[in-house]
């Protein structure tokens, strides 16, 4: 039987109930086949990570393409960078701070970007780079920026008040503001989609439009209210025809939510929700990237040092991790995104590399990925179950010519006490290059009452998992 070895992470509150992890592989749906079939549902492996360039050491905080893909724009610490189609940065300016998430837009013309205290822009014209003076508009600072209708905007941390440039300025009026006005929570963010602004606020939300007004042109679309807040600015990232983030609200915060319409609707499972419920998340980062057809939404936590990712195709989350030389998982290597000559890049959040993304690379810039699948518990009414043989089905024949992967292995461990400890190693051979026939098979499993699997693969080779059969046999209780 198929017992569903191939599925999502998915670890219960307790882990009786379900112990199900799947780190650095993400599920495929074959939707030509019936929920029965062999194969319906692979694990193929996460991307790797090719270093392009490293403008300084020090977090690579935002990544942004400007109009025409010509040229990518990057914030590294304090230093802010232009880099041409050869991936040659040159510096431009320094920002008044050094570490933080930062999103920048831009109008066409310049540019626009905050920091929380000061407001930047870079006119592309003369490769003008500059810091907005504290006189302009109505007030000083900024957060995270959008556009819309060629007007900057952007919020005034810790109020109510968001501000916006003039169409195609980089320069706010003194009266271009107005409030989050719906409730009394202040203003998180502004996100634009749609032409419709969304004020994310701390535990509340409503829509904007640019209603042509003067001095400040946009007002707000009555019923559009929600009742879920935004935990953390940096979160917010564009997913399919409209955006996901961490929210919050007066009722608890930590639900993952995808906006529908003006409804916030919930996609982050149970445990996602229960892995982070005591962690920090203020300092939460999201970022959106394609790869293979599958539009992945990836949130990080700094403080928790762990990364989730949601696939908006198969609606089902994996862990993407980055191992250290003592096996131990850590959050990953991106820290933001940008696709850029045909590429998508992602920023490291502390060596200021610039990497890129690729499902033909199988290490993390040289070093290894630690792919996980622990599976669901296997059970008969709780009954003794004999477990004759284990055969998962690799894509044979993909060792590499040499080194390590050349003759690629898996362990295997078992737990016959439902996921709380686990027996020796086992470990088998993938197949070398070429040997198509070759299989996995674990045999004389003995038997237990509640059994867990748990498979590893660290060679860098393009680890697929079709599917898996278990031969077993029911005893008395």
């Amino acid at each position: 039987m198929d017992f569903g070895f191939v599925g999502p992470a998915y670890e219960a509150p307790s882990l009786t109930q379900d112990t199900q992890e799947l780190i650095n592989w993400y599920c495929e749906i074959d939707r030509t086949k019936g929920p029965q079939d062999r194969g319906v549902i692979a694990l193929y492996p996460t991307p790797g990570l090719t270093a392009k360039l490293q403008p300084q050491v020090a977090e690579v905080r935002g990544l942004y393409t400007l109009p025409g893909g010509a040229t990518l724009l990057a914030i590294v610490g304090a230093g802010f960078y232009s880099i041409d189609s050869t991936f040659t940065a040159t510096l431009r300016g320094n920002l008044l701070s050094s570490s933080g998430p930062v999103n920048i837009t831009t109008n066409g013309i310049a540019a626009y970007f905050c920091d929380g205290t000061n407001r930047y822009s870079y006119t592309f014209t003369g490769n003008v780079f500059s810091i907005v003076p504290v006189t302009d508009g109505a007030f000083n600072g900024g957060g995270r920026s959008d556009i819309v209708d060629n007007f900057i905007i952007y919020p005034r941390p810790g109020t109510q008040q968001w501000g916006a440039t003039s169409a195609l300025s980089v320069s706010s009026p003194a009266l271009s503001f107005s409030s989050k006005d719906g409730a009394p929570d202040n203003l998180v963010a502004p996100f634009v989609t749609s032409r419709q602004i969304y004020l994310l606020g701390e535990v509340t939300g409503e829509v904007w439009i640019n209603a042509g007004l003067f001095p400040f042109p946009f007002q707000r679309i009555p019923g559009t209210s929600f009742q879920h807040g935004c935990a953390s600015a940096a979160s917010i990232s564009r997913l399919g025809n409209s955006f996901a983030y961490l929210s919050r609200d007066d009722r608890g915060q930590g639900i993952v939510v995808y906006m529908d319409g003006y409804n916030p609707t919930q996609i982050s499972t149970h445990a996602v929700t229960n892995d982070i419920k005591d962690d920090y998340i203020a300092d939460a980062i999201g970022f959106t990237y394609q790869i293979e057809g599958h539009e992945m939404y990836v949130l990080t936590f700094p403080t928790a040092d762990k990364t989730w990712v949601y696939d908006l195709s198969t609606q089902y989350w994996h862990k993407w991790r980055w191992v250290d030389e003592f096996n131990v998982y850590h959050r990953h290597r991106a820290n933001c995104c940008a696709v850029f000559q045909g590429q998508v890049l992602v920023g490291d959040w502390e060596n200021g590399k610039i990497y890129q993304v690729s499902n033909t690379v199988y290490t993390d810039d040289g070093q290894t990925i630690r792919r996980l699948r622990r599976t669901p518990h296997v059970v008969s009414d709780m009954n003794q179950v004999f477990f004759t043989r284990l055969q998962l089905q690799f894509q044979p024949g993909i060792g590499i010519v040499s080194g390590q992967g050349s003759d690629p292995q898996v362990m295997m461990r078992m737990s016959n006490d439902g996921g709380n400890t686990y027996g020796n190693e086992r470990w088998n051979s993938i197949g070398k290059a070429g040997a198509y026939r070759d299989r996995v098979i674990w045999r004389r499993l003995g038997y237990a009452r509640d059994r867990v699997y748990e498979v590893v693969v660290t060679d860098p080779i393009k680890a697929v998992i079709v599917s898996a059969n278990l031969v077993a046999s029911a005893g008395s209780n």
